[in-house]
């Protein structure tokens, strides 16, 4: 019965680690974009010194 228990709650931990496996969605992002708004930020924290 114990064996029994262990096995079900090991069943149930490995269905909770699938489930929450699931690759997140990245949002499509381009390069120069995101080059241009690192050198915006830090223009402004050159500005605020």
């Amino acid at each position: 019965m114990k064996l029994f228990k262990l096995l079900y709650c090991l069943c149930f931990i490995a269905l909770l680690g699938c489930a929450s496996s699931e690759p997140v969605k990245q949002q499509d992002s381009n390069a120069d974009e995101v080059r241009a708004n690192a050198a915006k930020a830090y223009s402004e924290l050159d500005a605020e010194k």
